[in-house]
């Protein structure tokens, strides 16, 4: 066994005087200790269930501390994003005939805005 598991054995047999049963209980720094070992042995390619297992502690304990362990993100990360700017319009052609003017050149949305501010 590696120091870190022998020193984690160690202080929970203190914290919990023997105990062996479900009553265990463990502090905030143990829980913390037992996670940053779990988190090297992670890296190691080490299952959870087996480093719970050294531990001496029940797998879904492992895995809430290591839940309650990340900070969580109340909001998701905003980006800023300067508009895109306006397209030049391009060569607009006004026809005047004995029908009526016509103006040429014009994509749909051009020809909302002009009919909107011709209202």
């Amino acid at each position: 066994m590696d120091h870190e598991l022998v020193r984690f054995r160690e202080a929970a047999g203190q914290e919990n005087h023997g105990r062996r049963d479900v009553r265990r209980r463990y502090s905030t720094a143990l829980q913390r200790q037992a996670v940053r070992y779990w988190l090297t042995r992670q890296r190691q390619g080490d299952g959870l269930r087996d480093v719970a297992a050294a531990l001496g502690v029940a797998p879904w304990s492992l895995y809430r501390w290591t839940k309650q362990s990340k900070p969580r993100e109340r909001f998701a990360p905003v980006q800023v994003v300067a508009p895109a700017p306006p397209r030049p319009v391009p060569g607009i052609v006004i026809v005047m005939s004995a029908a009526g003017p016509r103006i040429e050149g014009l994509n749909v949305e051009a020809a909302a805005r002009l009919l909107a501010l011709l209202r």
